[in-house]
């Protein structure tokens, strides 16, 4: 499954019929951050993986940071493989590199039966669909994580309980998922007296490059390991939440970088508010490129997670209109989705004026937004665009100049 995609919020629609449209890229900024840039296959399992829980809003919702739930409550921001259904991501702008320990984290929306655990020495139960994790530099060579097959097997069909979840390492959707701090890996062999039930940070299955012998990969392939765990449905099997980028490294840039950290110098000051000149701003040790890359604060010791939150968009064909979809941002985020006429787009100053606007959806609070039936006039354009709402202005140009309009969603 494919859809079509540009990153930062806009998309443009060309008439190509009175009776049809297509899609295609306009011109786009590309904040870099540690989630995947696109779903390069979602083969989902049979039958009518359409239908499948989370389907209608891919690809954004398996494309941004995990959702918010408790820890006894697996969090709904997710899309499901059911039985041997299989995905593979891509991490277009940055690389996944090997580091000290953990290199990324896979979240599915494994919960505690019942409650969380209070000490290390109570016992649990844990709802978990696991799901195998190979990795590649290239989309041709993968690598699999290992796994222990008697646990796995002796783990279907059942929820787990504390005695299993150390013979599940090497699997995804092991350890719960909730609430907390994302860009912190939870160690299943250790308890977090200051986590909750014991897990660090937000919980997720953290994965180490080394482990299978690689110094960085570009792509993330997540397969349902069969567990057949609970009730068949439309949500049956590994139910992906996200995958976030502990150790990342910016590709090259596209522009000039004076201090060498790989974030061009025009992104440095617009987007950044880092020192061009310098290559750690905060002089932690780590370069500017990398924590953005994994989602911190180039600016400040710490590993709270830090990211420029602008959202891709998607434009799918569904019958008669034309529907928007776009990356998830957090729990509780709205959107403003608008539509214009490319022809009145021109630049003003150091900002990209957006003309006459229609707001299609305001305060919107989903990723999947709500099918436009309008179409340009043969021969002429539309372009759609969406943002965080409150924010002033929609996303910015391949210039990085703001991009504004008098017009549209307040």
């Amino acid at each position: 499954m494919r859809w079509a995609r540009a990153s930062a919020g806009l998309a443009v629609t060309w008439a190509v019929s009175a009776a049809g449209a297509m899609t295609r890229a306009a011109e786009v900024s590309q904040p870099l951050d540690c989630f995947p840039d696109a779903v390069v296959t979602w083969q989902a399992a049979q039958p009518s993986p359409e239908t499948r829980f989370g389907a209608t809003s891919l690809p954004g919702i398996v494309l941004g940071p995990p959702g918010d739930s408790p820890a006894t409550q697996g969090s709904t921001s997710v899309a499901s493989l059911g039985n041997g259904g299989f995905a593979v991501v891509v991490f277009e702008d940055v690389v996944i590199e090997d580091g000290p320990g953990p290199d990324f984290i896979v979240f599915e929306n494994p919960f505690f039966v019942g409650t969380a655990p209070q000490s290390e020495a109570e016992d649990y139960q844990i709802f978990a669909e696991p799901g195998f994790v190979e990795v590649s530099p290239d989309g041709v060579s993968w690598h699999a994580f290992p796994y222990d097959a008697q646990a796995l097997a002796a783990a279907l069909g059942a929820n787990i309980d504390r005695a299993q979840v150390p013979q599940l390492v090497g699997l995804a959707g092991i350890t719960p998922t909730f609430t907390g701090n994302w860009t912190v890996p939870d160690d299943p062999l250790v308890w977090d007296p200051s986590g909750v039930g014991g897990v660090s940070g937000a919980g997720g299955d953290a994965f180490d490059l080394a482990t299978v012998g690689l110094a960085e990969a570009r792509r993330v392939r997540i397969t349902d390991a069969g567990s057949q765990n609970g009730p068949t449905g439309s949500a049956e099997g590994f139910d992906l939440d996200a995958i976030v980028i502990l150790h990342g490294r910016p590709v090259t840039p596209a522009g000039p970088d004076l201090d060498g950290d790989r974030l061009p110098d025009l992104a440095e000051v617009a987007l950044y508010g880092t020192d061009p000149g310098r290559g750690d701003s905060d002089f932690d040790g780590v370069d500017d490129g990398r924590e953005v890359a994994s989602c911190r604060d180039p600016n400040a010791i710490g590993d709270a997670p830090v990211f420029v939150r602008e959202p891709r968009l998607s434009l799918v064909k569904a019958g008669g209109c034309t529907e928007a979809r776009f990356t998830f941002l957090g729990t509780g985020v709205a959107y403003d989705l608008i539509r214009g006429d490319l022809g009145s787009v021109a630049q003003d100053g150091s900002e990209v004026d957006l003309g006459l606007a229609t707001c299609v959806a305001n305060d919107y609070p989903a990723v999947r937004g709500p099918c436009d039936s309008t179409v340009p006039p043969v021969g002429e354009a539309f372009f759609h665009l969406v943002r965080v709402a409150g924010e002033d202005h929609y996303g910015r140009s391949g210039a990085l100049d703001p991009r504004r309009t008098a017009s549209g969603c307040p």
